[in-house]
């Protein structure tokens, strides 16, 4: 059985070094975003872990992009989130490891409240098999 420690770390080498971490502005975290970050993050957080035989994950990929200012008002930044997305959508799909395996459940923007940004959700489900 894996902890959420353990599925973050290997989430987190399959990001490490890859199109994705090198095309953000920000950091790469498997804890929380930097505080007051006004730059592109990637945070890794797990949210739910079943064990079993087949142990089965939840693990979020949240990708952070600040907003755009047009006539003195903030809007998404389409044309980074696009390229954002194309690239953890590539990366995402489908993953494996040595022991484990993942697919990309869902891929949503969704505007952060009370930030000038938009999320790049990136929704996986992950899964080991405890023999």
């Amino acid at each position: 059985m894996k902890s959420d420690i353990d599925i973050k770390d290997d989430i987190y080498k399959i990001i490490k070094g890859s199109k994705l971490e090198k095309k953000v502005s920000g950091q790469l975290r498997k804890t929380i975003r930097p505080n007051n970050s006004n730059l592109e993050d990637i945070v890794i957080s797990v949210l739910a872990n079943n064990n079993g035989q087949m142990q089965e994950a939840y693990v979020n990929v949240n990708v952070y992009v600040p907003d755009v200012i047009r006539d003195n008002q903030n809007e998404e930044n389409s044309s980074r989130l696009r390229v954002l997305c194309r690239e953890s959508h590539e990366l995402l799909k489908v993953g494996r490891g040595t022991d484990f395996r993942f697919v990309l459940e869902s891929q949503r923007v969704l505007e952060v409240n009370g930030k000038d940004e938009h999320v790049i959700n990136n929704k996986l489900l992950y899964k080991q098999n405890n023999e």
